[in-house]
């Protein structure tokens, strides 16, 4: 469902600009789907993987018109709430950012919901068992989460998928990417997603370094 989410938030707006009818309006409902699909969703799925990890739970024990609650949360786990809130900083920034029409600054909400709910999936591949024991460590999830925040407010300019013209050599780290994407998602199937984001990501600063 984020796959479908991105997916629609990366066409949305080519639509609204092939067919004439872009608003602010259409901008801040983006933004506002955006903050659940691309900020609540990914923070729920690391708080879960904290669970999974043996992080300890605090029961609340309360009693409302003489029927009792409890209230069950973890906080040591709490810290993944860092990346709804570092999505709805960027998102808030890129509505009054004229700089990010074609290209980012810092990863794309989307993106980044990718890499988190996919990284699940990658942790229990076969092929990548050796490394599980070091992405299931609390000081790993704890830093994915501080770099997921960060990457997604730093001002890095990130290259995006929006067309802004049909001349391909502008595109050419973009035709990488999908090219390397095949053989990602033949062997790795939906765990390649957050290692096509790292590789992004490397793309970027390879684009960076040589502009």
């Amino acid at each position: 469902m984020v796959f479908l989410g991105a997916f629609f938030d990366l066409f949305d707006g080519f639509f609204a600009r092939l067919l004439k009818v872009e608003s602010d309006f259409g901008l801040q409902f983006d933004s506002m789907a955006d903050l659940i699909t691309s900020g609540f969703v990914p923070g729920i799925v690391m708080y879960n993987l904290f669970l999974e990890i043996g992080v300890q739970e605090v029961h609340l024990v309360t009693q409302i018109l003489q029927s009792e609650f409890t209230f069950t949360y973890a906080p040591y786990a709490l810290i993944s709430f860092l990346i709804p809130l570092g999505a709805g900083i960027r998102l808030a920034r890129f509505n009054i950012d004229k700089e990010q029409r074609y290209d980012f600054r810092g990863l794309p909400a989307p993106a980044n919901a990718l890499f988190i709910v996919a990284l699940p999936l990658l942790i229990e591949h076969p092929l990548f068992e050796s490394l599980k024991p070091s992405l299931t460590s609390y000081f790993s999830l704890f830093a994915i989460v501080l770099c997921s925040a960060m990457l997604m407010n730093i001002r890095l300019p990130l290259f995006s998928f929006k067309i802004k013209s049909f001349n391909l050599k502008e595109y050419s780290y973009q035709m990488v990417l999908l090219l390397l994407s095949l053989p990602a998602f033949y062997i790795f199937n939906w765990a390649a997603v957050p290692l096509l984001i790292l590789v992004y990501l490397v793309l970027n600063l390879i684009r960076n370094s040589l502009s």
